[in-house]
C-alpha cells in the first residue's frame, strides 16, 4: 500500500469504546524525522521567507487589538463546525453560531 519508498510502517492498535466493546485497528507509525533540514531551493527559501513575514505582520496586528477573542471564537466555531463536516455531523454555521449564544 505504500510501496517500496516507505516512510514508516503499520502497527496494530486496540482499545475498548464505552458503546462498542474492544476495537482493534491498524496506525500508521513514520519513520523519525531526519537529523539536517532538507536542501532547499532559493526559491523555496524565499516562500518560507515571506510566509514568516506574513505571520510576524499578523502576530503584531493580533497584538493590536484589544480583544483578540473577538476574531478567535468565530474562527473556532468555523473550524469545529468544518471538522464535524469530515465526521458525518454537519450543522451549518448558522446554527453552530446560535446555539453558541444561548
Amino acid at each position: 500500500m505504500f510501496g517500496d519508498g516507505k516512510t514508516g510502517e503499520l502497527v496494530p492498535i486496540s482499545g475498548t469504546d464505552p458503546v462498542r466493546g474492544p476495537w482493534q485497528h491498524r496506525a500508521f507509525l513514520p519513520d523519525p524525522l531526519p537529523e539536517q533540514s532538507p536542501d532547499l531551493t532559493g526559491a523555496t527559501y524565499r516562500i518560507v521567507a515571506n510566509a514568516r513575514a506574513a505571520l510576524a505582520a499578523l502576530d503584531s496586528t493580533a497584538r493590536q487589538l484589544p480583544n483578540p477573542r473577538l476574531l478567535r471564537r468565530p474562527t473556532l466555531r468555523h473550524e469545529a463546525q468544518s471538522t464535524s463536516a469530515l465526521e458525518g455531523t454537519y450543522e451549518p454555521l448558522e446554527r453552530v453560531l446560535v446555539a453558541a449564544d444561548d
